[in-house]
């Protein structure tokens, strides 16, 4: 008996030490079933990580808000579907973006008369945005809306002084044809004290002075930062490539044919010892042809034209220094009116980027910048911007030179960097923007480079723009919260197939729903749903009715069966997501009463 009792001990022994070795494989231990990765749907929603360590440094990142965002109608001001737009701002922000961009129109705050404000529509804007904890960017935009790429609205200065233009069309900038450009006051008026009693820049200090006091509790919280409108489309510039005249990627007109501009070049040329030079300057039509002229066709910005004679450079150089001077004055009178504000002012530049690669730089010259193959035209500027502590905000970030024709000898990128090196070597802040909109992978790709300088991030930038385009769409609102995800980590996110995080939990919660009584009849006609699959055949998966009677108890939340991963979606018990199913309606079954329901989520 003894010798069977150890005979069993033996080869249970010898079966225990088999089942521990075969429990190793190569020094490592078995995963058992129950050990296994668990697979499936997970409790959250997967969210892209990147695979690579931060790249650069992370960059603010805002959007700009339609331009009639704020508007006027029947003589009031009004923020545009604020509803909607509250809407839109709460997916930004969970999307990653830290503000807004808003234009703060001359032609509506000071529409009823000289020095009569009305900031009851941004005061609502600024509000809402506080609301949501995101920060406001503020445009002082002293220029009409309308006129320019992207205008989708027509916003004019105000009606009075327009009035003194009718009497004085001289305010106005004027081309060689005598056409008045009534998007912004010329320079040459800017001390002219024609508005009733005003000057253009007291005009403009009594109007951020006014804004600074209204909003001064939301300042430097919440309006974090106030861009100096000190041209077109509120960049430092003249309007020499106007939509009504102009096509790309033409030289443009040089605007300084008023009689204030005149009357300065004359005394300019006084001052130079010549002054046979202020009456045969600016430029004649057939010197430097038409609005949409190419530089090699003209006398003066051809390779070896006038551009290069010692009279044309007079006249360049008085010309694009006579803009300095007027971004100088309305940037000192900004400092003044933000006295104590800690709000971080920021001026724009016109990314003019056709024709550099021509030794002229035709379209740059007559927009006000003297830069040329032999003279830097932006040091001046970006010196300017570090005198009174602005920061240099530039735009086209978005664009290749590979992505425009070779007849618009245009070279973005290489002028983004031009401009970037000559405001780090000036020391002030850069920002930017992209000129046109865009929703594909490889605009995006392009602006997170240009943010990403090897000499560190920007220190901002914005983006172009809020609408239906961005919002409404399902692919490009994707590809905008990839890119904005990318913005705020540093790092580009080479994979990006999940959605944005969403949780499923199992919380009863009270849902009450509002419909019209206008709708009511056509939906009483209808009594539950019915899901289908693409081929038409009726889903297994049950369906609520879509419409409750009565107050029905709180549905019981099934448990998971043993087996079943524990991180599916509750109430589905293990049985999967159907996928593209059409919703049918089916025959009215009984008059429901709308009630307040209660839904597991």
């Amino acid at each position: 008996m003894s010798s069977k009792m150890n005979l069993v001990r033996a080869l249970w022994k010898a079966a225990l030490i088999a089942f521990i070795a075969s429990s190793y494989v190569e020094g490592k231990k078995k995963v058992y079933l129950a050990q296994k990765e668990r697979k499936g749907l997970t409790h959250r929603a997967p969210v892209p990580v990147p695979t690579t360590v931060q790249q650069f440094k992370p960059v603010p990142l805002f959007v700009m808000l339609p331009l009639d965002t704020v508007h006027e109608e029947g003589g009031k001001s009004f923020l545009r579907e604020p509803e909607v737009l509250r809407r839109d701002l709460m997916r930004l922000q969970r999307a990653g973006v830290q503000g807004v961009m808003v234009d703060v129109w001359w032609g509506i705050v000071e529409r009823d008369g000289p020095g009569k404000y009305d900031w009851s529509a941004y005061m609502e804007l600024v509000k809402m945005v506080a609301e949501l904890r995101m920060k406001l960017q503020a445009v002082m935009s002293f220029h009409q809306c309308g006129g320019n790429i992207g205008d989708a609205c027509f916003i004019p200065l105000p009606k009075w002084v327009l009035e003194i233009g009718d009497f004085n069309p001289n305010i106005f900038y004027t081309d060689m044809s005598l056409n008045r450009n009534r998007e912004y006051v010329s320079l040459g008026a800017d001390e002219e004290k024609i508005f009733y009693g005003r000057s253009p820049l007291d005009m403009y200090e009594d109007f951020m002075h006014s804004f600074a006091t209204t909003f001064a509790h939301f300042i430097p919280n919440v309006v974090i930062e106030a861009q100096i409108g000190l041209g077109p489309a509120g960049e430092l510039r003249y309007p020499s490539y106007p939509l009504a005249f102009w096509n790309f990627p033409g030289v443009g007109q040089f605007q300084c044919y008023d009689k204030y501009m005149r009357r300065d070049l004359i005394r300019a040329a006084v001052r130079a010892k010549k002054p046979e030079w202020g009456l045969t300057w600016p430029p004649h039509a057939d010197q430097v042809g038409n609005y949409n002229y190419s530089s090699e066709h003209t006398e003066f910005f051809k390779d070896d034209g006038l551009w290069q004679t010692e009279a044309g450079a007079f006249f360049l150089e008085w010309y694009s220094n006579s803009l300095l001077r007027h971004g100088d004055k309305v940037l000192a009178r900004a400092r003044r009116a933000f006295k104590s504000t800690n709000i971080l002012l920021a001026a724009k530049v016109a990314g003019i980027h056709w024709g550099s690669k021509t030794k002229s730089h035709a379209p740059e010259l007559t927009a006000g910048y003297f830069n040329t193959c032999k003279r830097d035209g932006y040091k001046p500027i970006a010196e300017m911007f570090a005198k009174h502590r602005v920061m240099f905000d530039f735009t086209c970030l978005e664009m290749k030179n590979e992505d425009l024709p070779d007849w618009a000898r245009s070279a973005p990128v290489d002028l983004v960097e031009h401009t970037r090196r000559a405001a780090d070597r000036a020391g002030c802040l850069y920002a930017g923007e992209n000129a046109l909109p865009r929703f594909d992978r490889q605009g995006f790709e392009q602006i997170i480079r240009q943010c990403a300088h090897r000499s560190g991030s920007i220190a901002s930038f914005t983006y172009l723009r809020l609408g239906e385009h961005m919002m409404d769409s399902e692919h490009n609102w994707l590809e905008f919260v990839r890119f904005a995800k990318e913005m705020q980590i540093g790092c580009n996110i080479r994979t990006w197939n999940a959605p944005p995080r969403s949780r499923q939990s199992r919380r009863v919660v009270d849902t009450h729903v509002h419909i019209p009584e206008s709708s009511l009849s056509s939906i009483f006609e209808f009594g539950g749903t019915q899901l289908y699959t693409p081929a038409g055949a009726p889903t297994k998966t049950s369906s609520p009715d879509a419409l409750v009677t009565g107050d029905l108890p709180e549905p019981r939340v099934p448990r998971v069966r043993p087996g079943v991963q524990a991180g599916t979606t509750a109430g589905r018990n293990g049985v999967p997501n159907q996928g593209k199913q059409t919703i049918h309606m089916l025959p009215k079954v009984s008059t429901p009463v709308l009630t307040g329901e209660r839904f597991v989520l």
